[in-house]
């Protein structure tokens, strides 16, 4: 959850506490999470999941297991991946120069696609896994849009936009994870 005040002031940089991937890399990135998909009952640190991109093909399944593919879509350039609170996928992908997220939506109920128009590298991370704070955790979607930081939650349906800074780091938005100062961190450039 981000404080009503936003960003901290002055900065806390710390060490992320999950490895987060690097932009070199647009096409794989990794979150902890669960024993399996739909299982949180071990909590959210059991192993470290991937999400990859081969062809039109997106994959996603444990660090050191077996894969399953998630969906097909052609043209995907960036690929971003968290879980939320009940183990169900949240994979964010920029395809076509547009960005899309690939959620469960309660309402439906199933796993649905949204288009987000005019946002570049969408990021998304669970921003507190910790057991303690299942009330209070949101699946964040965070990306630079007109040359500013925003970021989306899970708890608005990803509907509303939040502003963060008009005026973040040069060199695009890299990884946004929690720190070991247990704060949400965000990193510019190259993670």
């Amino acid at each position: 959850m981000i404080p009503a005040g936003g960003l901290s002031n002055p900065a806390q940089p710390a060490p992320f506490v999950e490895r987060v991937n690097s932009t070199l890399l647009p096409l794989i990135d990794y979150e902890m999470g669960g024993v399996a998909l739909n299982d949180p009952s071990q909590g959210l640190w059991v192993q470290l999941w991937r999400v990859r991109v081969d062809g039109d093909v997106v994959y996603l399944g444990p660090d050191e297991g077996t894969e399953q593919r998630a969906f097909i879509r052609a043209g995907i350039t960036e690929v971003a991946l968290a879980f939320d609170q009940n183990m169900q996928p949240v994979i964010a992908f920029v395809q076509a120069g547009q960005a899309w997220l690939w959620w469960f939506d309660s309402t439906v109920p199933g796993m649905v696609f949204t288009q987000f128009a005019g946002i570049i590298n969408p990021r998304l991370t669970l921003d507190d896994k910790r057991a303690g704070q299942v009330g209070n955790s949101d699946v964040i979607l965070a990306y630079l849009r007109a040359g500013s930081l925003y970021y989306r939650q899970q708890r608005d349906r990803y509907q509303t936009e939040y502003l963060l800074s008009s005026d973040p780091p040069c060199g695009g938005l890299a990884a946004v994870c929690m720190s070991t100062g247990n704060r949400l961190q965000f990193a510019f450039g190259g993670a």
